[in-house]
């Protein structure tokens, strides 16, 4: 990948964690509970994780953004928001389901039931804000070298 290329993967990393940042603003203040509020509260996590996941630069390369120098923490945190992400907000995990069918035959009107884990325990407003702001104010320190970098180019 050539600095442009990880020059422009760099600041739309950065527009997605502001509008991850921008929708969790919203997010503190509107009442949770509804469909509205839940589709946004998923986009948030998807936001936030998009550059972390990866991306095709070209035909031949993939990108993923480096997590930047975090405490164990917020490095746990974030693993947790991709999990999260890659099992439950932006795909279907059935393990994270572990779901079973029962069907008793024996019924005169046989209706197959599934039982399944409830997804819970998801992180606060205020905790995913924190991780998104930890990030971008590691990432604006970081633009500074793309600054130098894009200096010392014949």
């Amino acid at each position: 990948m050539n600095l442009n290329e990880e020059y422009v993967h760099f600041q739309e990393s950065i527009t997605s964690l502001n509008r991850s940042w921008r929708i969790l603003c919203e997010l503190e203040n509107a009442p949770s509970g509804n469909a509205i509020w839940s589709a946004a509260y998923r986009m948030v996590i998807v936001e936030y994780c998009k550059p972390f996941t990866i991306s095709q630069i070209n035909e031949n390369e993939r990108y993923t953004l480096p997590l930047p120098n975090l405490p164990d923490e917020a490095k746990n945190f974030h693993a947790r928001l991709l999990k999260l992400r890659n099992q439950v907000m932006a795909h279907s995990d059935l393990r994270v389901l572990d779901a079973k069918v029962f069907y008793d035959q024996t019924d005169e009107y046989p209706v197959p039931l599934i039982v399944q884990n409830v997804q819970g325990n998801f992180p606060k407003v205020s905790e995913i804000r924190n991780q998104v702001e930890a990030v971008l104010d590691a990432l604006y320190q970081q633009g500074a070298q793309y600054e130098l970098r894009f200096k010392e180019r014949p």
